[in-house]
């Protein structure tokens, strides 16, 4: 039952979102057409700064997650309910928190930072207006919601939902953009989606949970966890969302646009697989939950092989086609980035996708304490080596910095998960991610000639996203293939999603 609810989870979240990356393209054309470079660039910074501005979540949900898991294995309805009513309290708090910082960033921008002609106001309220559409959720119950039904291995029906409004959204924002060319009318798009997602998850999660409602006891001691979840929120957040600010910053709105545009795929293809990671999180966390901890061994090495598979398939197809891709979808030659500054783009969606299985251990675990030192010191290297390495190297120093701080992640990480969950040695746990390591270095190198191949061949956007199809089909075969005559969880692996599929036509 657990493996047909990652596996259903994982589905419910990736499909949907195939589609949101296809009309996304055509949004990222769009934008770039129709309010130009600098107006792109503006609104990719938006929603970078908005992201900083949610910390004040501070990792609440994934705490509220953690104290749910006891009560939902244990079907306890009681202490469900009262950790539901204490969440909603708490996420109200955090929304009027929010709100003020909000403000104070609005007004910042406003007397201080210096805008490009035309575009000052325009941008303000466009990050007012995206920034504070996202809070509907805090005040309403659509953040409480998903902590629910993630730590019920549930999370599909928010997915189902959330997904089909956000490509309802993206395609809305192509109509709006071709039609406006303003940033204020993507934001109205969006904050009317937001509207109609919380009504819309109210109506769902109450007929699926009749018993759901908030008792007179509320549970609030998740509160405490947010501390340290506070540190590694910051961490990642810096980890992962600081190169379009020094860039802005340093260069200028034009070179983020370029920028976004490669990042914009890069993110797409790392969001699925931590769709992935997700699902794998909630059914670890209901291993530990039940004190099942002799399973999580075998199932995190199933899982390392599951994402080992999707990192190189993944990561040869980005690195082998995005060029050729960007030549045929923005057409213009100072998008063109070189093959160095693509290895090193291609590198850090690597190392993200082989941290993935480390980390769903650590977060079903509540090693939160733990984890914001290991986060605090990468983003530190990464901050540091970036504000170095950005004057004399522009973008790819930005990259080098990030790729050093996912390998420090990923030793970290190794050495925290053999020492306080797995029990093992810490060089047989890390030992696999160096040899991964190996082979993809040198996998960048002898690979060059077919990517120029691919460059000097694509002339359509059709032809290339159809040879970069196939091409991903080749290498996902060629891994798995590998993978499956070599090692034994991969063989694992496979048996545990042909059982799924063969339970399943059991009972159509």
């Amino acid at each position: 039952m657990r493996s047909k609810k990652v596996l259903l989870n994982m589905i419910c979240d990736i499909l949907p979102y195939l589609l949101i990356g296809i009309v996304g393209l055509i949004k990222v054309n769009v934008l770039i057409t129709y309010v130009g470079d600098v107006g792109n660039g503006y609104y990719q910074v938006i929603n970078q700064i908005i992201a900083y501005v949610f910390l004040a979540q501070a990792g609440f949900s994934d705490a509220v997650i953690y104290k749910l898991y006891k009560p939902i294995a244990d079907k306890n309805k009681e202490d469900i309910n009262a950790i539901y009513g204490g969440a909603r309290k708490i996420f109200k708090v955090i929304g009027f928190i929010i709100l003020g910082i909000i403000f104070l960033v609005s007004i910042s921008l406003y007397l201080f930072y210096g805008f490009e002609d035309g575009y000052r106001n325009s941008a303000l309220i466009c990050f007012i207006v995206i920034s504070t559409s996202y809070l509907i959720s805090y005040f309403g119950k659509g953040q409480t919601y998903m902590s629910v039904l993630s730590a019920n291995q549930e999370k599909y029906l928010y997915s189902i939902v959330t997904n089909s409004l956000k490509l309802l959204c993206d395609i809305l924002i192509v109509i709006v953009t071709v039609k406006y060319s303003t940033l204020e009318a993507i934001a109205i798009v969006i904050l009317i989606i937001k509207i109609i997602e919380e009504i819309v998850l109210r109506i769902v999660v109450s007929k699926k949970y009749k018993w759901l409602h908030e008792i007179a006891k509320k549970d609030t001691s998740m509160v405490k966890m947010t501390k340290d979840l506070a540190w590694t929120q910051v961490g990642y957040l810096v980890l992962n969302n600081v190169d379009a600010l020094l860039l802005v910053s340093f260069i200028g709105p034009v070179i983020v646009s370029i920028y976004t545009s490669y990042n914009f795929i890069l993110r797409f293809l790392n969001e699925i697989a931590s769709r992935m990671e997700i699902a794998a999180v909630y059914s670890f966390g209901n291993v530990f939950a039940k004190k099942e901890n002799d399973k999580a061994y075998s199932l995190y090495k199933e899982f390392l092989m599951l994402f080992v598979i999707i990192a190189f398939s993944m990561s040869l197809t980005f690195m082998l086609g995005i060029r050729g891709f960007i030549t045929v979808w923005i057409n213009d030659n100072n998008y063109l980035l070189s093959y160095l500054t693509v290895v090193l783009f291609t590198s850090t969606m690597f190392f993200n996708i082989l941290y993935y299985p480390l980390v769903a251990l650590i977060n079903a675990n509540g090693l939160f304490k733990d984890n914001k030192k290991h986060i605090f010191i990468c983003a530190s290297i990464n901050i540091i080596l970036s504000l170095i390495l950005i004057k004399p190297f522009k973008i790819n120093g930005i990259l080098l910095g990030t790729c050093m701080a996912f390998l420090t992640n990923i030793f970290l990480k190794t050495k925290l998960v053999s020492k306080k969950i797995l029990e093992k040695d810490h060089i047989k746990i890390l030992t696999p991610y160096v040899i991964l390591t190996i082979i993809f270095t040198i996998l960048t190198i002898i690979l060059l000639p077919i990517e120029n191949i691919i460059l000097n061949s694509i002339n359509s956007l059709f032809g290339c996203i159809l040879t970069l199809g196939l091409l991903f089909i080749c290498l996902l075969f060629i891994t798995f293939i590998i993978l499956y005559l070599i090692n034994k969880d991969t063989r694992n692996l496979y048996k545990r999603v042909v059982n799924i599929i063969k339970r399943k036509l059991k009972k159509i």
